[in-house]
């Protein structure tokens, strides 16, 4: 009896850890994948909201599928193709993005913090083919946070995104640094975007919109905005060692060039 009653009390312990734990997905990955595989061409598969959380869906194609909202928390998405998708408002936090392809997906408002993505965990020895794609994104008040070094985000709209953590716990540590080394925000529209603290070197933002941006604290080491509009961006506290500016617009309105690291080394 005593036995008996002790498994009962463990089985409802469990039963209360699941229910007050993260909810299951609504789908499996093999459920995913059949749908994928039977969606007719011109008509996009709908996800929009689902839980798809922890699910493995690498390498798959969404074949422009309807994601708006969706939870990927934890997902495996690495090599999958995401190209004219509509993520939307969807939280892919913690996601494993190694090689996944975000071009021409919407993304606005959508959150990518802490993704898994590099083999290596040094720039140095990071192979920068294993970076996500995002050439041409529709990614507006977007939040990224983590490593993205090498990523592309070659003509993306990038206006009012976040790429800086504002967690109190991350204050002065490594932790509160996004990872952008080598990125490519080429002809982007980074209007408003926020880079505090991010390291951002050799960061290439030719002919990018970057009016009212923010570099406080920003290390821009050799990063290159020829050509790009730096009309009121703000560079208070960034280190712009060897930064490029041949070209750029707007400069005499810059921010906090004054209190900039370097100024001696830009080239203009």
């Amino acid at each position: 009896m005593i036995d008996l009653m002790r498994a009962v009390l463990i089985i409802a312990c469990l039963l209360g850890f699941v229910a007050g734990g993260a909810q299951a997905a609504d789908f499996t990955a093999k459920d995913v994948t059949h749908s994928l595989f039977q969606a007719k061409a011109g008509k996009p598969i709908d996800f929009s909201g689902k839980n798809l959380a922890g699910l493995d869906l690498a390498g798959l194609d969404f074949k422009g599928a309807r994601l708006a909202g969706v939870d990927l928390l934890g997902a495996d998405l690495s090599e999958g193709i995401f190209k004219g998708s509509d993520l939307s408002g969807a939280r892919l936090d913690r996601t494993t993005l190694t090689r996944a392809d975000f071009s021409g997906a919407t993304l606005e408002k959508a959150t990518i913090l802490r993704p898994s993505i590099y083999s290596t965990f040094t720039v140095a020895d990071t192979n920068w083919t294993e970076a996500p794609k995002f050439t041409g994104a529709k990614m507006a008040g977007a939040k990224l946070f983590g490593r993205f070094d090498f990523a592309d985000f070659k003509g993306a709209d990038l206006k009012g995104a976040q790429f800086t953590s504002r967690a109190p716990r991350d204050e002065n540590t490594s932790l509160a640094q996004v990872g952008l080394f080598s990125g490519d925000f080429d002809d982007a529209n980074l209007e408003g975007a926020d880079f505090t603290g991010g390291r951002l070197g050799f960061a290439s933002f030719t002919n990018a919109n970057v009016k009212g941006a923010i570099f406080n604290g920003t290390d821009l080491t050799r990063a290159d905005f020829s050509g790009a509009d730096v009309t009121g961006a703000d560079f208070t506290g960034a280190n712009l060692d060897e930064a490029k500016f041949t070209g750029a617009k707007g400069f005499d309105t810059v921010k906090g060039f004054g209190q900039a690291s370097n100024t001696d080394r830009v080239v203009r």
